[in-house]
This record gives C-alpha cells, sequence and structure tokens, in this order.
C-alpha cells in the first residue's frame, strides 16, 4: 500500500462552507491509503478557519477574494499540487464520495498507459437514482449526448466515453500538462469538455468505470439560470472553433450559430427575455474574438494526433442534431409551462 502513486484531489469551491465542509467529510474517509486535497475556493467567508478544525494535514486551501471561475480553478489546483503527485482528481463540492471511489479510478487508469481520463459513475441527490451528466457523445454542434436522468443502473459496466466530467474524474499529471490543462477562458461550464476532447486528440482515451461511485446535488434550476446558458452556449461554440478540423468546423459553427439564434426567439417568445439575451451576447463574443480563438485553433492543431472522422467512426461525434433538439425541447417545455403556470396567467 504504501507504493500507491500519490493523487491530489482538487476541490473546487465558491461562496460555500456547509456545502463543502460536507463534501470533505465525506472525501477524508477515502480509503485510498496516499492521497492530498486541494481546495481551491473563491469568496468564501471563514474558510480559513473552518478548514484549520478539520486537524487534517492532508487538506491544502488556497483562496481567492474574487470569483476565478472553475476553470481557472482547476488549473490554480494542479499548480499547488504536490510535485509528486502522478494523478490529479477534480471533484465538485457538492459531491459525496464512496470510501473505495478513488482506488477504483486508480486502478482503472494505471491499467493502461493509453488511458488520460477516468470519469466516476456520478449519480444524482436531487433526482434519485438518476445518472448525472457522463458525456458519451456529441453532435454535430457541440451538445453532449448524456446520461443525465437515465436509470442508474442501466450504466453498470466499464466503457469508452468521449468526454469526463469535472464534477468527479481522474487524470494522468502528465497527460493534463501535454494538453496545457483546462483553458481558463472558458470561466465555467464546458470547460472538461474541452480538456477531454485534447486529451483524445492526442490520443489518449477517457474511459467510465461504475465501481467509482459519487453522488452529486445536482438542480436542474441550475441548468437554465443565465449564466449557465451564455457560458453553455458560447463555450459549445469555442469548443467547435477549436477542436474540429478544416472547413467543418466553419460549418458547423454556423449551423451552430444559426441554432442558438432560433433558440433566443423563441425564449423571447416564451418572455424569457434575459435568458435570450445570454444566446445573443455569446454569440457576439465568439465572433468578437475569432481572430484569437483561430490563433488558439491552431495550436490544439498542433498536438492533433487524431482526426475527426476517427473519432466520428467510433461514434463519439455524430453529423446529425438529436442532442441539440432534445436540449431545446426540454429547456422550451420548462419555460412555456412555466409562463402558464404565472400567476395572473
Amino acid at each position: 500500500m504504501d507504493s500507491a502513486p500519490l493523487v491530489s484531489v482538487v476541490v473546487v469551491n465558491y461562496k460555500s462552507l456547509e456545502t463543502l465542509l460536507r463534501c470533505l467529510d465525506s472525501l477524508l474517509k477515502t480509503t485510498y491509503p496516499n492521497f492530498e486535497v486541494i481546495v481551491v475556493d473563491s469568496m468564501t467567508d471563514g474558510i480559513e478557519e473552518a478548514l484549520s478544525k478539520l486537524n487534517d494535514r492532508r487538506v491544502k486551501l488556497v483562496h481567492f477574494d474574487q470569483d476565478i471561475g472553475a476553470a481557472a480553478s482547476h488549473n490554480i489546483g494542479v499548480l499547488a499540487s504536490s510535485p509528486e503527485a502522478e494523478y490529479i482528481a477534480f471533484l465538485d463540492n457538492d459531491t459525496m464520495v464512496e470510501p473505495d471511489w478513488l482506488s477504483r479510478l486508480v486502478e482503472t487508469i494505471s491499467s493502461d498507459p493509453r488511458i488520460g481520463a477516468v470519469q466516476a459513475k456520478v449519480v444524482s441527490q436531487s433526482n434519485p437514482g438518476k445518472m448525472d451528466h457522463t458525456g458519451l457523445g456529441m453532435d454535430s454542434v457541440g451538445t453532449w449526448l448524456t446520461s443525465y436522468g437515465w436509470d442508474h443502473s442501466v450504466f453498470s459496466e466499464p466503457m469508452v466515453i468521449f468526454t469526463a466530467s469535472s464534477a468527479a474524474m481522474l487524470t494522468r499529471k502528465d497527460a493534463y500538462l501535454e494538453v496545457w490543462g483546462f483553458d481558463d477562458t472558458y470561466f465555467i461550464y464546458d470547460d472538461d469538455t474541452d480538456y477531454s476532447w485534447r486529451l483524445r486528440l492526442r490520443g489518449y482515451e477517457v474511459v467510465f468505470d461504475p465501481r467509482a461511485v459519487v453522488f452529486h446535488e445536482d438542480k436542474l434550476e441550475k441548468r437554465v439560470s443565465f449564466e449557465k446558458l451564455y457560458f453553455g452556449y458560447r463555450n459549445r461554440l469555442l469548443n467547435l472553433v477549436k477542436n474540429v478540423e478544416g472547413l467543418g468546423m466553419a460549418a458547423r459553427l454556423m449551423l451552430a450559430l444559426y441554432l442558438g439564434y432560433i433558440n433566443a426567439v423563441l425564449l423571447a417568445l416564451a418572455g424569457r427575455g434575459r435568458e435570450a439575451m445570454a444566446y445573443c451576447l455569446a454569440s457576439l463574443n465568439v465572433l468578437k474574438r475569432l481572430r484569437r480563438y483561430t490563433r488558439v485553433r491552431r495550436l490544439v492543431a498542433g498536438l492533433r494526433r487524431v482526426g475527426d472522422r476517427e473519432l466520428e467512426k467510433r461514434g463519439f461525434t455524430s453529423r446529425g442534431l438529436y442532442a441539440t433538439i432534445l436540449m431545446t425541447r426540454m429547456l422550451l417545455v420548462r419555460y412555456f409551462r412555466a409562463r402558464r403556470q404565472a400567476p395572473g396567467k
């Protein structure tokens, strides 16, 4: 057991103390024998005193007095990790882990040097018995084909997936450095998709291990906030600009922008002007900075060892729009229903 490789577990926290302490209480019961915990916090009052009361030398704190975003927090956590750490685990602060979760992930990733990241089986606490997000694949405009809302018992076998969620994932530290870690400009949402995508372009595998069970306090209302819509849509556009080959990128970007415009119109008709504006502002942000993003695209192309055709052949990417249509339908049904149920309607 003494030879177990060191794992640095990076927990991202924002203005939250009780939720974080519940997560750490669960995390510190992990049975894996060699791990440290790095809490990267933004703007939580009293966190230094609260963590000092844990009296656990495995826990380190990096605190910021401003919101630096999840993407940058992931990178800061890696920078603060021990030089001896061989693996990095990323964990959301609103998770609870089974004691053997990390042992299972380490066992899987160490079994094959081609594995760059392993996704735990993340089960929703808010929707008992149902799965949280797992990046099974992606449609032509960058929307996930995901396990969200499925019965968790369906996902009982290990499998290869397209992208891993940073809600609970393990990655090789050397692979993280090789593909330059997370993109800070994403701020929040889909930074893990972009990271996994670059691992895949570099030739690494991303896998799902159902033996590693993590529970996530996933609330649907977070998925339809202005912030979620703005950064989610903007960052999906960035994923296309950065990671899709050749002329296919331009076509897929134009289609994604057109569908975003349709979403904005439908949301406006549903009386959700602020949410409609999220799509408009996200589109403008990408178009205004397109020259800068294409420079990043050239850097990513230098990493590439795997072509888009291979990803499509393996079922990770699709030319269809199934995931986007399904997501849009769920979003609009929710908003039109809320409008009908509003007082005075």
